[in-house]
């Protein structure tokens, strides 16, 4: 009996050791398939929960549990609006769950998007967006081959500080802080890290960087049959894919919005920038534009897979000799993503002519807006004759309602000042934009010198903002001796 019982723990022994032999090259390859994939999870000992019991829980694997019990914590912290504790939950949750990506997204959002909007002041407000893209940048250290996040990352740059209300105010703080680690990115054109003064700069340079990332074979953290569906036309997109449209347009996007930018008052006391920093700067949009129309799609529900580029819809001569199924493709997409007009605004605007011609609209307004009527006509009046000459050479751009309601507004304002001069102006380009744009009141609320008037060149958060309705869109004429 007891030399049975020793036979067969020797047999259970040599199983054992088996076993474990067995393990070790398969523990290799999942060691190597997490190095690639990025997986490590964050030491055990970066956790500084104060709790014995929770670390003992930690690596008794209810770490799940503990978990979801800290999600409640801090959405119950945000409602009780203790923003100092819940940011420290988040922090816990992160360490926790590092790889969990939904919890970099949802609580960057939850920090720029939602706390953020708790506070009255726009430099409290810039503190928490800032906390918000910081947090999903700490993200991107843990998951750097996440396209997903560095893509969040992007658009909070982008949209948040770019779009807000406030966002004249939210520019300038931006451009003066001088908090470099966050204010920097790298450029796609040289690989090298630059400081950048304006948040649309560092969209433009993340959202590159997580594009770059897909082409060279990231995908994103993906379960199910979702993962193998290519959501290339319904909306929203799905953003790490490849195939997808509003993906892969937002480099160029974020680079037109920076063009825009330079060339109005887009930042509290800061003025436009003309002459050939704009030209190069509309010149990259063109190019980041043209290199997201040369992306090769595949043709949505198409037995013979044929591919399908946007930027055929603007070569007559290419587009006559494909199929008829990438023809509507490619159209349907070209129209969806608005790309004829964007292509062919960039290549407008950055000619000489294009760049003049917004230099005089902008003194002209300047002009405007002090009562000196008589610069202001005849700056208005020679950048819409350039304007006019240009604009027949870029039919796409001419047709556009997006450039109707702003060539509109200068026609409007140039037919004013007429008016205050006692001149019945007749004839000048773009009479018929006249009447949509009389009718319009609406101000930019992206432009310093619309919302806050002349003189909005005061320190940061000195003037805020009123709601658009509330304020005039142009002086009003008054009655001058002679005026007819």
């Amino acid at each position: 009996m007891r030399s049975s019982n020793n036979l067969r723990k020797i047999i259970y022994l040599l199983l054992i050791i088996a076993i474990f032999g067995a393990m070790l090259p398969y523990g290799d390859y999942l060691n190597r398939l997490k190095k690639d994939k990025d997986l490590g999870e964050a030491a055990i000992g970066q956790i500084d929960t104060g709790s014995f019991m929770l670390k003992l829980l930690l690596l008794g694997g209810a770490r799940g549990v503990v978990a979801n019990s800290l999600w409640t914590r801090a959405e119950e912290m945000k409602r009780e609006q203790d923003w100092d504790s819940m940011a420290t939950t988040v922090d816990l949750i992160t360490k926790l769950q590092p790889h969990f990506l939904s919890v970099w997204t949802f609580q960057g959002w939850n920090l720029a998007y939602n706390v953020s909007v708790e506070w009255d002041a726009p430099e409290d407000k810039y503190q928490w967006i800032k906390k918000g893209t910081q947090f999903l940048q700490e993200g991107v250290k843990k998951n750097k081959k996440s396209p997903d996040l560095i893509w969040d990352t992007a658009w909070t740059y982008y949209h948040k500080f770019g779009f807000a209300d406030e966002a004249i105010i939210l520019r300038r703080l931006f451009r003066d802080d001088p908090d470099e680690d966050f204010t920097s990115y790298v450029d796609p054109d040289t690989g090298l890290t630059v400081v950048g003064h304006d948040n649309f700069q560092l969209g433009y340079g993340w959202f590159t960087r997580s594009v770059k990332l897909v082409d060279d074979g990231a995908e994103r953290v993906q379960t199910g049959v979702e993962a193998n569906l290519d959501y290339v036309d319904p909306s929203p997109q799905r953003k790490g894919r490849p195939g997808d449209l509003a993906f892969r347009s937002m480099p160029a996007h974020a680079q037109s919005r920076y063009a825009m930018g330079l060339e109005k008052m887009s930042m509290v006391g800061i003025e436009a920038t003309f002459g050939e920093v704009a030209k190069e700067q509309w010149f990259r949009a063109l190019r980041e534009w043209t290199k997201f129309g040369d992306y090769e799609y595949e043709a949505f529900n198409d037995p013979l897979k044929q591919k399908v580029r946007l930027d055929d819809v603007t070569n007559p001569e290419r587009f006559h000799k494909l199929h008829e199924t990438q023809q509507h493709w490619a159209n349907r997409w070209a129209d969806q993503m608005n790309y004829r007009y964007w292509k062919d605004r960039c290549a407008a605007e950055m000619t000489s002519e294009g760049v003049e011609a917004r230099q005089l609209f902008y003194e002209g307004t300047q002009a405007y807006k002090s009562s000196d009527f008589e610069t202001a006509v005849e700056k208005f009046r020679k950048g819409l004759d350039i304007w006019k000459v240009l604009l027949d050479k870029h039919k796409d751009y001419r047709n556009d309602e997006f450039n109707k309601k702003d060539t509109g507004l200068i026609v409007k304002r140039y037919v004013r000042a007429s008016r205050q001069l006692g001149e019945d102006v007749k004839d000048f380009p773009f009479q018929d934009l006249l009447r949509g744009a009389e009718a319009d009141s609406t101000v930019d609320p992206f432009d310093a010198s619309e919302m806050l008037g002349p003189g909005s060149g005061g320190a940061v958060g000195a003037q805020r903002p009123a709601p658009a309705p509330a304020l005039p869109s142009d002086p009003q004429p008054t009655a001058r001796p002679g005026a007819k």
